[in-house]
Formats: C-alpha cells, structure tokens, sequence
C-alpha cells in the first residue's frame, strides 16, 4: 500500500507550478497565478505529448492535476515519472496516497475572477500530509485541516448547498420569466437576503411555511407544483425537515 505523500521537500520559496488540464479550475489557477506573477506552466492531454510533460516537470518543483477526479489517480499513476515531486489535486472528494488534496471551496464559472475574489477563496486540506504553507508558500488564502476520511462527507455537504440550490434558483429564474412573465431580477434581493440572513445568523434564516408549519399553504404550494418533477423536491424537504410534518401531507 502507498504511503502517504508527506516525505518529499522543494526548497524554493518561490516554486514554480506545472498546471495539468485545460478545464475551468486549471484556467482560474494559471490566472490567479499570473496575477500573483508566481511561475507557471501547464499541460494539457489533448495538447501536448508525454515528452513535453516531462520536460515541464524537470523545470517544476509542484504539480497540481486539475482533471477530473476518476481520472486523477490512474493519470498519476500512468506518469510515475510525476511522483519524484510534490503533486496536488484539488478535488473535494478524492483521497489518494499518491497527491496532496487541497480544495478550493469554491465555484467557478467560465469567467475569471480578480485577485480580491481570488486571495479570498478558502483551501480545505488533508491532515497528515504536506502543510499548505510548504506547499503554496506564495498564497494567502484561508485554509482548514480536515480528516481524509471525511472528505466524502465534506464534498456532499458542498453539493448539497451549492450544486443543488442553484438548481434550485434556476429553476425560480426561468419560471418567473417563462410562466409568470416576471423579469429574473426581481428576486435578486429576496436571494441577497436570504445569504446574507444565512452567513449573518443561520440559525434563524429559515422562514416561511416549514418554519411556521403551516399545513394549508404547504398542500397549496404541493398542488400547484403538479406533473412538475420538483414537486418530489418540495416533499423530499419537508420529510427531512419534519418527518411528522411530512405525514400530514400524505
């Protein structure tokens, strides 16, 4: 069985990266780096040959794989050449003997974003491996130990939070516009409010209906949502919010 990957050393203070995958995480780090003007070159599989990889590995002291996390640790693996030297992935979910984890808490769309955002964006890490200071010497961002064994957990509370309230906002926005004729913006303070009541006092964020348990308005709000899939969704809800709540719905 590997060991974990704590035993090898760069002893720049000024590392230079190699940057592998060309999807958004890769493209936002190079950006971030070059705003930073910390050295860095990247690799891409459609792109560029094995040859070139390992010449680009030469010249690094880190590498981050930002590909896939399916693909991170068989990619490792069928470039051995790559373990001689610190490598990083950022996936939340992956644990792998082979790399540090270090995970952006954060989404990424396909713009970039400017260094205040960038300096901002929190690194949830593994324990037991590399220190994130070691790793990134030259970055500022906030970062969090957690067990690798709760990484899985961790990476669904994320999913859970981000992934599916969007779903959840895009699937407002379009209805407004499609069904009610309303213009998408005008939730935009309802949705400003509802973060800034969830990071201020989460606690006591919750409104409405479930909170109020008010039976009547949740069979309306149910009916209405009629053939429409997301009608499971607002029963899913409210069983996990209260299962007795739940049952006088039925």
């Amino acid at each position: 069985m590997a060991t974990r990957p704590n035993s090898l050393t760069h002893s720049t203070q000024n590392p230079r990266y190699l940057i592998i995958g060309n999807g958004r995480v890769a493209r936002h780090f190079e950006h971030y780096f070059t705003l930073l003007r910390i050295p860095s070159q990247s690799w891409a599989r459609k792109q560029n040959s094995v040859e070139e990889l390992r010449e680009l590995h030469l010249s690094s002291e880190v590498t981050l794989v930002l590909i896939s996390d399916s693909e991170i640790e068989e990619f490792i693996k069928e470039n051995s050449f790559l373990q001689t030297k610190a490598i990083v992935h950022f996936s939340g979910s992956v644990t792998t003997a082979l790399a540090f984890g270090a995970h952006p808490l954060m989404t990424f769309t396909s713009s970039r974003y400017d260094l205040e955002t960038y300096v901002r964006i929190p690194f949830i890490c593994e324990k037991n491996t590399w220190s994130f200071e070691h790793l990134f010497p030259k970055l500022s961002n906030p970062h969090y130990l957690i067990e690798p064994n709760k990484k899985e957990f961790y990476h669904a509370l994320c999913v859970l939070s981000g992934n599916f309230t969007t779903l959840l906002w895009q699937k407002l926005f379009n209805d407004f516009e499609t069904e009610l004729g309303l213009p998408p913006e005008a939730a935009a303070l309802y949705l400003e409010k509802i973060s800034t009541n969830l990071l201020n006092h989460p606690e006591h964020a919750l409104t409405g209906p479930l909170v109020r348990k008010d039976i009547a308005t949740l069979q309306k709000n149910i009916k209405s949502l009629e053939g429409d899939p997301f009608q499971d969704v607002y029963y899913a809800f409210v069983k996990t919010f209260s299962p007795e709540l739940y049952k006088e719905l039925l």
